[in-house]
């Protein structure tokens, strides 16, 4: 509440002098407690602890924080251990903040517009390449991802999935990607993530090597094309919802659903310590099911 998971854990480690017991005091693994570890020592600028196999000493400059710290440690701790007591559920499920990383905004506004209700959760935008750490070091709570994240001390729920489909015009009786090979296949970049994109594109070259494949940043500024019948877009079912909402032409354009893409999955990822009120915050999503 009050300290950082940096701080709790070389707190800890220092009195244990063992990760083992140290892990078992947090309810994490190793592995978080290493980094938030190695964290707080990029952010000092010195090592804390020397280490060997199974053992971890503090060093001169570690005794020194440690020994500073502990005072302000100990009455932040009775602080936390106060205030913890007499939180309401409500206050449990209030206060996470979730870190979105880098989904369609279609996505987006499904999950936390609609099926979400805001003011149990904060979202932030955080990006891959750092997501994990601020998950470790508690800048964050958890992570709504597509990608599959793989960390010992990381548990995942399945958030979402939904299925890509073929957008195209009425004008077209039925769409099958072999029979039109002349019309363009759109993949929009702002509908799917990079290697979903990728994987697409090859998929729709395997079945008919000779269709043509553009891949767009935005499929709106095709969309009087496809409705012309000039081309098919392949989007997402959170796409069709926000289109069918903007534009009212949008109700001339039929969509199919096709089994040959996989279904777009979309992650939160979390640590031990935080499943509880998580899942408590996040109990009126539609499909919330464990898979850690």
């Amino acid at each position: 509440m009050f300290l950082s998971s940096n701080l709790k854990c070389f707190i800890v480690l220092a009195k244990e002098k063992s990760l083992k017991k140290a892990s078992e005091i947090l309810f994490v693994t190793s592995s978080p407690i290493s980094r938030r570890i190695k964290i707080l020592e990029d952010e000092l600028g010195f090592k804390l602890f020397s280490r060997t196999d199974h053992d971890f000493t503090l060093t001169k400059k570690g005794l020194e924080l440690y020994e500073k710290v502990m005072p302000y440690y100990n009455k932040m701790s009775e602080l936390e251990d106060y205030f913890s007591q007499r939180r309401t559920n409500l206050n449990i499920r209030r206060g996470l903040m979730i870190g979105v990383e880098n989904l369609n905004p279609f996505l987006f506004n499904l999950l936390v517009k609609t099926r979400k209700k805001t003011e149990s959760v904060s979202y932030c935008s955080c990006h891959t390449s750092n997501s994990v750490e601020s998950l470790l070091s508690g800048e964050i709570h958890g992570i709504i991802s597509h990608r599959e994240i793989s960390d010992s001390g990381i548990l995942s729920m399945s958030f979402f999935s939904e299925a890509a489909c073929y957008l195209y015009s009425k004008k077209i009786s039925d769409y099958n990607l072999c029979e039109m090979k002349n019309v363009p296949v759109i993949i929009p970049n702002n509908g799917f993530y990079e290697h979903y994109v990728k994987n697409a594109h090859a998929k729709i070259l395997t079945v008919c090597p000779t269709a043509q494949v553009i891949i767009v940043d935005d499929i709106a500024d095709y969309l009087s094309l496809i409705d012309n019948g000039e081309a098919v877009g392949l989007i997402s079912e959170s796409m069709v919802d926000f289109y069918k909402n903007k534009f009212d032409f949008f109700n001339s354009l039929s969509y199919k659903v096709d089994s040959l893409f996989p279904e777009l999955k979309t992650y939160i990822y979390y640590l031990k310590e935080r499943e509880v009120s998580l899942k408590y915050a996040l109990e009126t999503v539609d499909e919330v099911k464990a898979i850690a």
